[in-house]
Protein backbone atom coordinates (compact mmCIF):
# COMPACT_ATOMS: atom_id res chain seq x y z
CA UNK A 1 0.00 0.00 0.00
CA UNK A 2 1.33 3.31 -0.81
CA UNK A 3 0.94 5.97 1.73
CA UNK A 4 -0.81 9.00 0.72
CA UNK A 5 0.00 12.51 1.68
CA UNK A 6 -2.60 14.60 2.91
CA UNK A 7 -3.41 18.20 1.31
CA UNK A 8 -2.13 20.81 4.10
CA UNK A 9 -5.02 22.82 5.80
CA UNK A 10 -4.89 26.60 7.05
CA UNK A 11 -4.10 25.55 9.87
CA UNK A 12 -1.60 23.67 9.08
CA UNK A 13 0.26 26.33 7.73
CA UNK A 14 2.86 27.85 9.87
CA UNK A 15 3.04 31.85 8.84
CA UNK A 16 5.47 34.29 10.30
CA UNK A 17 3.99 36.15 13.41
CA UNK A 18 2.66 39.57 12.33
CA UNK A 19 5.51 41.75 13.42
CA UNK A 20 6.00 45.14 11.64
CA UNK A 21 7.22 44.27 7.86
CA UNK A 22 6.49 40.48 8.36
CA UNK A 23 3.59 39.03 5.88
CA UNK A 24 0.53 38.93 7.55
CA UNK A 25 -0.50 35.46 8.54
CA UNK A 26 -3.67 35.83 6.91
CA UNK A 27 -1.91 35.77 3.28
CA UNK A 28 -2.07 31.79 3.20
CA UNK A 29 -6.09 31.78 3.86
CA UNK A 30 -7.01 32.26 -0.28
CA UNK A 31 -4.24 30.16 -1.55
CA UNK A 32 -5.10 27.01 0.85
CA UNK A 33 -8.95 27.91 1.15
CA UNK A 34 -10.90 24.70 -1.17
CA UNK A 35 -9.03 22.04 -3.02
CA UNK A 36 -8.59 23.08 -6.66
CA UNK A 37 -9.76 20.76 -9.45
CA UNK A 38 -7.26 21.64 -11.64
CA UNK A 39 -3.46 22.86 -11.66
CA UNK A 40 -4.16 26.50 -13.17
CA UNK A 41 -7.04 27.17 -10.48
CA UNK A 42 -4.34 25.91 -8.23
CA UNK A 43 -1.89 28.50 -9.31
CA UNK A 44 -4.46 31.56 -9.40
CA UNK A 45 -5.14 32.26 -6.10
CA UNK A 46 -0.77 31.83 -5.65
CA UNK A 47 -0.02 34.27 -8.38
CA UNK A 48 -2.58 36.28 -6.83
CA UNK A 49 -1.56 36.20 -3.29
CA UNK A 50 2.18 37.31 -4.84
CA UNK A 51 0.77 39.74 -6.59
CA UNK A 52 -0.54 41.41 -3.29
CA UNK A 53 2.35 41.98 -1.54
CA UNK A 54 3.95 44.93 -1.71
CA UNK A 55 7.72 46.51 -2.25
CA UNK A 56 7.49 48.01 0.94
CA UNK A 57 6.70 44.71 2.36
CA UNK A 58 9.25 42.94 0.74
CA UNK A 59 12.09 45.69 1.81
CA UNK A 60 10.78 45.52 5.79
CA UNK A 61 11.19 41.67 5.51
CA UNK A 62 14.90 41.98 3.64
CA UNK A 63 15.38 44.54 6.63
CA UNK A 64 14.20 42.28 9.26
CA UNK A 65 16.25 38.87 7.90
CA UNK A 66 19.39 41.17 7.31
CA UNK A 67 18.94 41.71 11.41
CA UNK A 68 18.37 38.64 12.59
CA UNK A 69 21.31 36.96 10.42
CA UNK A 70 23.57 40.14 12.41
CA UNK A 71 22.29 38.27 15.80
CA UNK A 72 23.19 35.12 14.50
CA UNK A 73 26.62 36.15 13.76
CA UNK A 74 26.84 38.38 16.98
CA UNK A 75 25.64 35.14 19.10
CA UNK A 76 28.54 33.17 17.35
CA UNK A 77 25.62 30.57 16.95
CA UNK A 78 24.77 30.46 20.39
CA UNK A 79 20.95 30.98 20.93
CA UNK A 80 19.05 34.35 20.53
CA UNK A 81 16.41 35.90 21.96
CA UNK A 82 14.63 37.25 19.21
CA UNK A 83 11.69 39.69 21.78
CA UNK A 84 13.39 43.48 21.03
Amino acid sequence: MVPTRRRPSAKDIKCPTVHSGHIPATSHRGVYAPPAPTLQELRNPITDACASVSPAMLYNVQREVQSRVQMCIVAEGHHVDHDR
